[in-house]
């Protein structure tokens, strides 16, 4: 049994270990894992027909493919080419967009937060009128990565609650106006600059709590959660230095977990929510191509033999 581990360049190198250990426990399980770099890839339509190409060089296909690369049309052009992809394009277009998540969740009832949609074009109109401390999301970002906290000066003293520790930046009688406007318009610049061209996402800051939680999910499966606390900041990732242990789901978050896992033939993906004043789950988002840095450092679950035993199951 052959398989494909697809990777970037530059992550393959961050990520050397994980691919390391992709192909030794592949190979206790009769699969010969091999690294494709995307970089050296080609791929499209030639003489009526889909092709695709590594170095130059047409490869066998093979037996299914693990994406661990954030590019959906990729995705769906080995499915057209009958190879089996993990996580499918469908989990890629949908889960790497979190605008269409949130959009595509909505119909199960879930607990979300509320979330307004913009194109790019709109972020600097978006930014004037908020007037209430905010989440800016760039839609295709990962890890905790492009997502801003936005305090407007204007806002409402009422709202103090909201933001924990960032009450020096309320409106203060004495303070310099000239000042606060330099500090808005700093704000609104790191924000679009930040962004990248990428659509955006804004959310009402909610919870003081600075936690969230991660549900490691296999096919339909509940593998583990992890509990991740911000050291500093309203951003919890590991990545970022959150603290995290395991978290037993109670009943009624697990109910949760399984709405979302019913609306999708996930492989193995990283379903993120947010914690509630009132210690509830409130979902955030899934992280297709999930890192499992922090399972690993807080627990004994191999996720990695785990995942292409499920593989296995499902091509069988």
């Amino acid at each position: 049994m052959v398989a494909w581990l697809i990777y970037e360049k530059k992550s393959a190198v961050y990520n050397r270990g994980y691919i390391d250990f992709y192909i030794e426990e592949g190979k206790k399980l009769g699969i010969l894992v091999k690294l494709i770099l995307i970089e050296d890839l080609e791929f499209g339509v030639r003489n009526h027909q889909w092709f695709l190409s590594y170095r130059g060089t047409e490869l066998e296909r093979p037996d299914f493919a693990i994406i661990r690369v954030i590019y959906p049309l990729l995705s769906k052009h080995l499915e057209y080419m009958g190879i089996k992809v993990f996580n499918n394009s469908f989990v890629s277009e949908i889960c790497n967009d979190k605008a269409r998540t949130y959009q595509y969740l909505a119909k199960t009832g879930i607990p979300m937060v509320d979330t307004s949609f913009y194109r790019n074009v709109q972020v600097k109109e978006v930014l004037e009128k908020i007037n209430q401390p905010s989440v800016v999301k760039a839609v295709d970002g990962h890890g905790g990565s492009q997502v801003f906290l936005y305090e407007p000066e204007n806002m409402d003293p009422s709202l103090n609650s909201n933001i924990g520790s960032n009450k020096s930046l309320y409106r203060n009688p004495n303070f310099d106006s000239n000042m606060m406007d330099l500090d808005q318009m700093k704000q609104r610049e790191d924000i679009q600059n930040g962004l990248k061209g990428s659509d955006l996402v804004v959310q009402p800051l909610i919870g003081s709590k600075n936690q969230d939680l991660r549900v490691y999910v296999i096919g339909k499966e509940i593998i583990a959660s992890v509990l991740r606390t911000a050291k500093e900041g309203f951003r919890s990732n590991f990545s970022l230095g959150g603290e995290v242990h395991l978290y037993e789901l109670s009943h009624e978050e697990r109910t949760i977990v399984n709405t979302i896992i019913d609306q999708f033939d996930f492989g193995l993906v990283g379903i993120d929510f947010l914690i509630g004043d009132e210690g509830e789950l409130i979902f955030n988002e899934i992280e297709d191509v999930v890192g499992s840095r922090m399972l690993y450092h807080c627990s004994d679950i191999n996720i990695v033999k785990l995942y292409l035993e499920y593989i296995v199951k499902c091509i069988s």
